[in-house]
């Protein structure tokens, strides 16, 4: 991976290999020449090598390419997402999800302080922290408007892990300072790159839950399932880059889930390990911080 200390960041996606027969990079759609003159270019260079992958990334039918945004403009853009109500943000794996959008007549308070961005509606939050270390990239699917992965090195995903249901205390990192006095319980998916929690203020279910607490998952939605949905808590799932806090109501057994922010918890789906759903992978050394979805009638104005 290339250490940047330019304002144009470098195309390498870690899938470093060459293919023979196009003479490119499978990962960045460079050749060797350009891989080459890359540490020596200056911006300018470096520009016109970007230039010209995008057309090589659509012959190639390369599925996810990185973008050339820096810190700040990935910052911008997920600022300008929220305030614009332009997509979908969702943090989570293939089976573990929670999705965070405003409609257009709903309110949404954005804030930015420092690198963390954070959202906030009536029925939930998002928040954010863009730092140096985060990388976009974007599936490439026939058009330039597929969603887009905020990724950071796995090296970096520090994410506390438990594998089973376990108490974490008061939740001090509560995007509400009202509810920083809440207790919340981590569900225990045993992933180093996210977490599903639960938050509440019933001591009913405190109860049920601390009764559950060092089971695994099937044996906590077993015996705990049908109070956690009656008690409908706050569900937390947290990343490498932060939190998304939903606090609409779960549907009951059978029900739909609403329009707006909304969690999903799929053990079969969660058995399979995936980040992405089958079908399209990130390069292995990133870990998947978070990902937006546009909506279609609201993709010239939500990209770079």
């Amino acid at each position: 991976m290339s250490i940047e200390t330019m304002v144009v960041p470098s195309p390498c996606t870690g899938i470093c290999k060459m293919d023979d027969a196009l003479g490119v990079c499978l990962g960045c759609a460079r050749t060797s020449g350009e891989i080459a003159e890359w540490c020596l270019a200056n911006d300018e260079g470096r520009s016109a090598i970007w230039a010209v992958l995008p057309r090589r990334f659509d012959t190639m039918g390369l599925a996810i390419a990185r973008l050339p945004w820096l810190a700040g403009e990935i910052a911008d853009f997920v600022g300008r997402s929220l305030e614009q109500k332009s997509g979908t943000w969702t943090l989570g794996c293939y089976g573990a999800i929670a999705e965070f959008l405003c409609a257009d007549d709903e309110t949404c308070h954005v804030t930015a302080v420092g690198e963390t961005i954070t959202a906030l509606s009536t029925r939930g939050a998002l928040q954010l922290t863009i730092g140096e270390h985060v990388r976009a990239l974007q599936l490439r699917a026939g058009n330039d408007y597929g969603p887009i992965f905020l990724a950071v090195l796995k090296a970096r995903a520090n994410v506390p892990v438990a594998t089973t249901l376990t108490p974490l205390g008061r939740d001090e990192r509560a995007v509400q300072p009202e509810c920083r006095d809440q207790p919340w319980f981590d569900l225990g998916l045993g992933r180093d790159d996210l977490r599903f929690c639960v938050r509440s203020c019933s001591e009913e279910l405190h109860n049920t839950l601390n009764l559950v607490s060092g089971q695994p998952l099937t044996a906590v939605l077993r015996d705990a399932g049908a109070t956690i949905v009656a008690h409908s808590p706050v569900r937390i799932v947290e990343s490498p880059l932060g939190r998304a806090e939903v606090y609409s109501p779960i549907p009951p057994p059978g029900g739909k889930s609403p329009d707006g922010p909304h969690t999903h918890l799929v053990p079969g789906h969660l058995a399979m390990g995936r980040a992405t759903p089958p079908g399209f992978d990130l390069p292995p050394v990133y870990a998947l911080g978070a990902t937006f979805h546009p909506c279609a009638d609201a993709q010239s104005r939500c990209l770079m």
